[in-house]
């Protein structure tokens, strides 16, 4: 059964090693994680999904005045498939709506084809792409999902 919790700094070396496996051409370190997590609580949130208690996947939040942009969406190959992704998009993009933002961002590399419907059928679509932005030759899709507080 798949638990979820907010991330900590004691997730990290577990986090790193999923990066590369993950994001091989463009993984976060340590320090950059770390840089992330010293935000926690004011203007970011990270979760991280187990199952028996090693980390299967992980996803934060930024906020930027009023626009959140999605970071590092990850979820081992041996787990996808099921919904771990949409319950950590649900936690943070609820997260983000209580803080009061317009807009969703995330970045998505192209050509990446099992995330890209699932950020379409959230509302997600693409409004640039930025070349070269993961490494020479990998380029990132821009995505936006605009929300309404009701």
């Amino acid at each position: 059964m798949i638990s979820y919790r907010e991330m900590s700094t004691f997730d990290v070396p577990a986090l790193v090693g999923i990066e590369k496996e993950v994001f091989p051409e463009s993984p976060w370190s340590a320090a950059q994680f770390r840089e992330e997590l010293s935000g926690v609580p004011k203007s970011r949130k990270y979760l991280v999904a187990l199952e028996n208690g090693k980390i299967v996947g992980y996803a934060g939040v930024a906020l930027a005045g009023d626009v959140a942009d999605m970071h590092n969406i990850a979820v081992i190959p041996s787990h996808r498939k099921q919904g771990i992704a949409s319950h950590l998009l649900d936690e943070l993009e609820a997260w983000a709506l209580e803080k009061g933002v317009v807009a969703l961002m995330l970045e998505i590399r192209e050509g990446n084809t099992e995330a890209q419907p699932l950020y379409e059928q959230r509302g997600y679509k693409i409004i640039s792409r930025r070349d070269n932005y993961y490494a020479t030759g990998i380029h990132a899709l821009i995505m936006r999902k605009e929300v309404k507080h009701v």
